[in-house]
């Protein structure tokens, strides 16, 4: 079996990924591998190579999420950022972190954050 996070081989009685300490996931049904694939039919070519270029660019299944959801600095344009959702002060997937610059912002409409208390005013407007 492959893990899914770091695509190494690992046991089939694994729990956690042995190379990347990633949690052990069942492989997708036959069936959810075709709803995968309807979704995949209905996305533009132009948007599909976008896709596929963040999956050459990345390692891992968790830096192509991170690629794909939370992107480039803002601020710096560095490429060294990251989610805050196992930060355990702010706990948040949508806030996103520049590793370089110290820059926080709202992954969903790219509004800068203040470190000190990480909220965005369109988080409100969801809840609307």
């Amino acid at each position: 079996m492959k893990c899914w996070n770091c695509g190494k081989k690992i046991p089939n009685s694994a729990q956690v990924c042995e190379f990347c300490e990633a949690e052990v996931q069942a492989e997708p049904t036959p069936e959810e591998m075709e709803v995968l694939r309807g979704i995949l039919d209905e996305i533009p070519e132009d948007a599909l190579n976008e896709l596929h270029e963040l999956m050459r660019q990345s390692g891992t299944a968790e830096e192509f999420v991170n690629r794909l959801f939370v992107g480039d600095c803002p601020k710096c344009g560095s490429p060294d950022t990251g989610d805050c959702e196992n930060d355990p002060e702010i706990d948040d997937v949508v806030v996103g972190r520049c590793y370089q610059c110290g820059h926080m912002w709202c992954t969903l409409c790219e509004e800068a954050l203040d470190p000190k208390s990480p909220e965005c005013p369109c988080w409100e407007e969801e809840e609307d």
